[in-house]
């Protein structure tokens, strides 16, 4: 079985750790006695433990690669959403038991015991004018062939340990530690062609013009409402087969006293859309040797990468070559725009200009928003994003006597993302932001964290029947963060795009490009915790854990820091019953832990007036200072840390010796405290108009996740293991702002990333969907006028949706037949509503299959639809159909507060082939090679079941708010290929 569910009660954690003499480091826990990998590093007895868990080993990850390794994790574990961003090494977002908040709801990562940043740059958000791509974070640099297993902490039990940085769960990376005596040298290589599917339903049987209206040509509209007639598919020729190569060499070396790994990997991608590009490498060691009679213990750790990419495609309409070819005007000829020839010399500025067919003789262009030349775009708005990674950590541990150890650890991680986009002269005024010699857009993120921590553990033995086991320790958490954005559209010298080229000291008009924006923040967090685990006769055991943060984001609060604490305890009902023999192992078990989480970086100078702040940063010069501040004035508004209270209860089965096991958990999360920031105006209870942050709103989760894994045959001649994952969440806002400040209860509150789309309300869950509806009667009928056309409401946005999905599943099997191997996962979100800004804007010029099929028909029928008050015909049924012209005109839309969100929300449910492998393995051994398994792979393959026109599972960003809408993003990529893993 290559994953195991490891579903341990949750306790009431800060946790306990065993520190028994451990055999087994298996990533693959198929016995109750094998040890799993807990907070902090420490390793315990999957019995013991009174949280649920579920952890998986490095095979899992790298059977079939991706080069984001999160991205090898859907399907796989219960209750884990994760949602991609645009193209390879882009960011994934994680989200484990539902939304919790409204400044960070990602988890934490650790690697080997020992937290991590993984932060990189700025996320876009949902708008069609975003400018820069997701700039990639430190989990996409990480090499798959390093990791031995990963455990996924999903409740505030099991991550207490971990304090506020551990809220919202923890993912534990265990990276691989050579066995004594064994020298392995192993190498993997994977190709696999990526294909674009999935894509918009576009039309090319109406032109864009009449050809029997003089002066009417190809070109002379933006629309595609012309004369029936056919046109080219020019997306397909666009768009290519992309390719993927992962290669991974390791060295694997040691003894009694020292063992090393050591691997180097490089992942090349060519994108499925023309001159984009990926390349990344990596690097990484790790020693472990012990001194002074086996008692002292060093183990040290590297890991570094280099990433670069060019074109990663941005979400949004501005910088979108796949954009340009959505709105072409059918019969417009693209050839004659193609790769050598989407510019020409001007001869007044000998300057590159574009070609395209919405530029006019005075180079003004035609549409609003604009399209440009897909070629122009990227060769002349390129995108290059450069990531740079590097952790290095030291663990010293000395075992003081058989029953109580100390250790020592500490690690330093730091990365830096410089994304920059190069706009040529000549391109559309928009973007250039008046500059006529260019514009350079330059985002440098660079963000750095020091740990260190102390740790005593032991296990002493009390009695026979009741043990102890205890940790005691202290820690130090510094992260600092330096930002640099700079925006400039005045160039010395046309299309340099080089910093010392820039022009700051001039003239501006309103709307230039012009910002040089730097700020520098430091945070630190001392800490102090404990726990202790008591069992009795390895058939009850209780957890405690307490820990104290002293958080430097609270100075000006009045507060030093915030404690919390956590309790659980389980039941092995099976050592305490005699139950039938079928039933192997059976454990009930309950936690309940409170987790705190600090404020954002800096964020407490608002506590003062703003000139007496310290700045926020600098920008061309002139101070930054905070534009919101903290209500005072009244004491349950001050700023404190959020709280998460959580309950957790649940079982876990074993039957038919071992072959059946079956794990469930209940689970209620309370996040309180919520960090809003948000206008009040009218002197509102007291407190004077203005912009505040209020720690205010309660976010609330309920739900279960299971896990079940039957070994149906286990012969070496044959053997097929099913695994199946399962879950619900249900999120509510439970209280959003208090009502001491008299705030309107259906106030909405927008979250960062969502745009003007994704929001909160009072009563409604995280991230719903907001926007224009159709207007309807008291009976809920469409209301049209005279023409049939639909009415939009006006003012307040109205609730379209939720994306969140009711519930996840999923089906993994593995089969072997002998030396051959197949496996496969197909995985299922079920509801939720998503909304698509593509298919919005496509309709409104024509080119969308929607837009032909209603003009084939006739026009448009309007279910269950009503003549709107003051038309002739007010309040009698429209049984007639619409001109498809005007009804697309009056729901498509481009820009925010245009057409009808509503008519383009579509079920957000999906069902889908995961992946795939069939594998054989050759056992070679021969003098140099020990074995080698050739795969042939797949990833993305079809969906079953899917009724969006794009997937639902991408996001605009790795953002709170960027779930849920489709704004231009990159279309799905199935990818098919083989692999070959080799050992030596």
């Amino acid at each position: 079985m290559r994953k195991t569910v490891i579903p341990v009660l949750l306790a009431f954690s800060l946790f306990g750790y065993a520190q028994n003499t451990k055999t087994a480091d298996s990533a693959k826990t198929t016995d109750i006695q094998e040890v799993v990998v807990t907070s902090l590093g420490i390793k315990r007895q999957a019995r013991s433990l009174t949280y649920s868990s579920q952890q998986i080993g490095g095979d899992e990850l790298t059977e079939v690669k991706t080069p984001n390794l999160l991205n090898s994790i859907n399907g796989k574990v219960s209750n884990v959403q994760i949602n991609r961003t645009n193209g390879v090494g882009s960011s994934v977002r994680v989200i484990m038991r539902g939304n919790k908040s409204v400044s960070n709801s990602q988890p934490l990562y650790v690697i080997d015991g020992i937290p991590i940043i993984n932060e990189a740059g700025k996320a876009p958000e949902i708008s069609q004018y975003s400018s820069m791509p997701d700039p990639g974070d430190v989990l996409s640099s990480i090499n798959p062939d390093d990791i031995e297993s990963i455990n996924f902490l999903k409740g505030a039990s099991a991550s207490a340990l971990y304090g506020s940085a551990g809220g919202n769960g923890a993912i534990l990376i265990t990276t691989k530690k050579v066995r004594a005596g064994r020298s392995i040298i192993s190498y993997s290589t994977s190709l696999t062609v990526d294909n674009a599917y999935s894509l918009p339903k576009l039309q090319h049987s109406y032109l864009s013009y009449d050809p029997a209206v003089p002066n009417e040509t190809p070109g002379s509209s933006i629309y595609s409402w012309g004369a029936k007639g056919s046109s080219k598919d020019y997306l397909k020729d666009f768009l290519q087969n992309g390719t993927t190569w992962v290669n991974s060499l390791s060295f694997q070396s040691g003894n009694e006293k020292s063992t090393n790994y050591f691997s180097i990997g490089n992942t090349t991608n060519k994108g499925v859309v023309p001159m984009s590009y990926f390349d990344q490498y990596n690097v990484s060691f790790r020693n472990s040797s012990k001194y002074l009679d086996d008692k002292l213990t060093l183990d040290a750790n590297f890991i570094g990468s280099l990433q670069n990419s060019k074109n990663r495609q941005t979400p949004g309409a501005s910088f979108s070559p796949l954009v340009s070819l959505y709105w072409l005007p059918r019969g417009v000829d693209f050839d004659q725009y193609g790769p050598d020839n989407y510019s020409y010399l001007n001869k007044t500025r000998l300057l590159p200009a574009q070609n395209w067919w919405e530029i006019g003789p005075d180079g003004a262009f035609k549409g609003n928003p604009a399209t440009q030349n897909p070629y122009w775009i990227l060769n002349r708005n390129q995108v290059t994003v450069s990531n740079k990674n590097a952790y290095s950590s030291i663990a010293l541990s000395y075992q003081i006597n058989p029953w109580l150890s100390a250790r020592v650890r500490g690690n330093y991680s730091w990365n830096i993302s410089d994304s920059q986009r190069d706009i040529s002269a000549y391109s559309d005024p928009a973007l250039l932001a008046n500059g006529l010699n260019g514009r350079l857009l330059k985002n440098v993120y660079e963000n750095s964290s020091t740990y260190g921590d102390a740790l005593l553990i032991g296990n002493p033995k009390l009695t026979d029947d009741i043990s102890l086991d205890f940790t005691v320790g202290g820690s130090i958490n510094t992260t600092r963060n330096k930002v640099t954005q700079i925006d400039n559209s005045y160039l010395a010298n046309p299309n340099l795009f080089t910093l010392n080229n820039l022009q700051w000291a001039v003239n501006r008009a309103p709307g230039d490009g012009y910002h040089n924006i730097y700020w520098n923040m430091k945070k630190q967090v001392q800490s102090f915790f404990a726990s202790a685990s008591v069992g009795y006769k390895n058939m009850f055991y209780v957890d405690m854990t307490f820990r104290n943060d002293w958080d430097s984001t609270l100075a000006l609060t009045g507060r030093k820091g915030f404690d919390y604490e956590s309790v659980g305890a389980n039941a092995i009902l099976s050592s305490v019953f005699k139950l039938p023999e079928v039933i192997d192992f059976w454990k009930v078990r309950a936690s309940y832990a409170t987790v705190g989480l600090g404020l954002p970086s800096n964020i407490s100078n608002a506590m003062l007036e703003y000139y007496k702040a310290y700045s926020y940063g600098v920008d061309a010069g002139t101070i930054v200072y905070p534009k919101s501040s903290f209500v005072t004035s009244i004491q349950e508004l001050s700023p404190k840390p959020e709280l998460n209270k959580t309950f957790e209860a649940g079982t876990e089965l074993r039957l038919f010796k071992n072959r059946l096991s079956f794990d469930i958990t209940y689970y209620n999360s309370n996040a309180t405290n919520q960090l809003l920031e948000t206008a009040i105006s009218s002197n509102l209870g007291g407190i004077p108009s203005g912009s505040y942050y209020i720690n205010a709103g309660k976010i609330q989760n309920t739900g279960f996740e299971s896990s079940l894994s039957y070994k149906i045959f286990s012969s070496e001649k044959f053997g097929w293991t099913a695994m199946v994952n399962g879950s619900a969440n249900k999120n509510k806002i439970v209280e959003l702002f208090p009502t001491s400040i008299s705030v309107p209860q259906d106030q909405l509150f927008s979250l960062t990333g969502g745009g003007n789309y994704t929001k909160m309300k009072l009563g409604g869950s995280f991230g719903d969907i907001y926007g224009i509806k159709f207007q309807r009667d008291d009976q809920g009928r469409i209301l049209v006028d005279a023409n049939g056309v639909p009415l939009a409401t006006t003012g307040s946005l109205g609730y379209l949706g939720t994306p969140n999905p009711k519930f996840i599943i999923g089906f993994n099997n593995a089969f072997n037949i002998g030396k051959l191997g197949i496996s496969f996962l197909v995985d299922g979100k079920f509801g939720g509503k998503v909304l698509s800004l593509t298919e919005k804007a496509n309709d409104l010029y024509g080119v969308s299959k929607a837009s032909a099929d209603a003009r084939d028909a006739g026009g448009v029928s309007i279910p269950n639809a009503v003549y709107a008050p003051g038309t002739p015909q007010a309040g009698t049924a429209y049984n007639g159909k619409t001109d498809a012209r005007a009804y697309y005109s009056a729901t498509g839309g481009i820009n925010n507060g245009t057409g009808i969100d509503e008519a383009y929300m579509y079920s957000a449910t999906t069902v889908r082939l995961r992946q795939a492998s069939i594998s054989y393995t050759f056992d070679v051994d021969s003098k140099y090679m020990r074995n080698a398994t050739v795969s042939l792979i797949g990833t993305n393959l079809f969906f079953f079941y899917k009724k969006a026109p794009f997937d639902p599972e991408q996001v605009s960003g790795n953002t709170p708010g960027g779930v849920g809408v489709d704004s231009f993003g990159l279309p799905v990529t199935r990818s098919i290929g083989l692999s070959l893993k080799a050992n030596f």
